[in-house]
């Protein structure tokens, strides 16, 4: 009786243990700032799109389920319009906010090449200059997509997502801005 030793790559040492490295980009997306009540006197927010890219790590955790991580990169145009007297003439004008995101989520596939994935993310402020308030907390991500696997074990995807940023924020404010976005990220992943 002989017992092979071999190890493949697609299971890197632990049976059935797929695990997967990808690069993404989310080219166009909307985007949106939130209060939990309008303030008298504030200005306003609106967003005006923004773009992300980022990298993946996943493993799986059985056939159909798979745990993922990774570092997202984002930045988001928000138009800031001053509260003035109907009179008054209305300079808008518009400003930028980065954020560093590391999202922690399940994703379950169904049907061969659908899936469905949520989580939570972490987010930190990557802008010294961001015209709302900090959106360094915990948020949470929901998102549906499609993917093709090949036979080499690289995987092309397309996720529209939505995701709430600062939902606990790091920062205590009783009127915290809360950012909002969705989108639709294009990717590749490679087996490790």
């Amino acid at each position: 009786m002989t017992v092979a030793s071999g190890v493949s790559a697609r299971d890197n040492g632990e049976k059935g243990k797929v695990k997967k490295w990808g690069l993404f980009l989310t080219g166009i997306g909307e985007n949106e700032v939130f209060t939990s009540s309008d303030l008298i006197g504030a200005p306003g927010y609106h967003g005006k799109g923004f773009w992300a890219a980022g990298v993946t790590y996943s493993q799986s955790i059985n056939k159909w389920l798979e745990w993922e991580t990774g570092l997202e990169y984002s930045r988001h145009k928000i138009e800031v319009v001053p509260n003035l007297p109907p009179q008054a003439e209305v300079n808008s004008r518009v400003e930028k906010a980065a954020l560093i995101t590391v999202p922690l989520s399940v994703k379950a596939t169904f049907l061969k090449y659908l899936f469905a994935s949520g989580g939570i993310l972490f987010d930190a402020d990557a802008g010294l200059d961001s015209p709302i308030d900090s959106q360094t907390g915990i948020g949470t991500s929901l998102g549906v997509g499609a993917k093709y696997d090949f036979k080499s074990g690289i995987s092309l995807f397309v996720n529209p997502y939505l995701r709430f940023h600062s939902l606990v924020p790091f920062s205590g404010d009783d009127y915290h801005q809360q950012l909002w976005d969705n989108g639709v990220k294009i990717g590749i992943t490679f087996p490790l």
